[in-house]
């Protein structure tokens, strides 16, 4: 017996980590409908069995690929908070430039996909109405009123029209759109 050897340590949050990364490949290359339990497991080099004890279903595969893009988004928007010194619509603000500096980022790709599930994926609609809901509850008047509203739908439209339509508006359409929205988010609610 060779006593040398020394057995494999167990990480499960790297393993998670290598799981995801193995959806996120498949997602960005094939699309959300190639995302199956065979594939991941394929495309990360573990038994079916074995992604299975990290990620039961498909459901709750696609469930933690939405947590991680919510997260990133989370410490993207808090930054550009951070760097507003008016708190006066600051969130929909921050929104409005992450969502409109993200372009054709492999983020933005992703969050795509997964945000096109929605529709048939209510765990995802359940997910992003509870991240939605939690910064609107810590946000002020603006971000609740039918102003703040306005601002992230418009930033939602131009991200989602970008990437399912192409370039429609030039940069500097874009843009002006951008500063136009942002002054309207200073703009107090009558």
């Amino acid at each position: 017996m060779n006593t040398l050897t020394h057995p494999r340590k167990k990480d499960p949050i790297k393993r998670q980590e290598e799981l995801l990364k193995a959806a996120r490949i498949i997602a960005g290359r094939e699309g959300i409908s190639a995302l199956s339990l065979n594939a991941v497991a394929r495309e990360a080099g573990v038994s079916k069995g074995g992604l299975m004890h990290h990620f039961p279903s498909k459901q709750e595969l696609i469930h933690a690929l939405f947590i991680q893009l919510l997260d990133i988004m989370d410490v993207r928007i808090a930054a550009i908070m951070a760097n507003d010194s008016d708190p006066y619509g600051r969130f929909s603000r921050a929104y409005l430039h992450y969502v409109g500096e993200l372009k054709d980022s492999d983020e933005s790709f992703q969050l795509a996909l997964l945000s096109l599930a929605m529709p048939t994926e209510p765990v995802l609609r359940k997910c992003w109405r509870d991240w939605m809901l939690g910064h609107l509850a810590q946000g002020d008047a603006f971000d609740n009123g039918y102003l703040g509203a306005l601002v992230r739908y418009a930033a939602d439209g131009l991200w989602l029209s970008a990437l399912t339509e192409g370039p429609t508006l030039s940069s500097q359409e874009r843009n002006a759109i951008i500063q136009r929205l942002t002054q309207i988010s200073f703009e107090e609610m009558g």
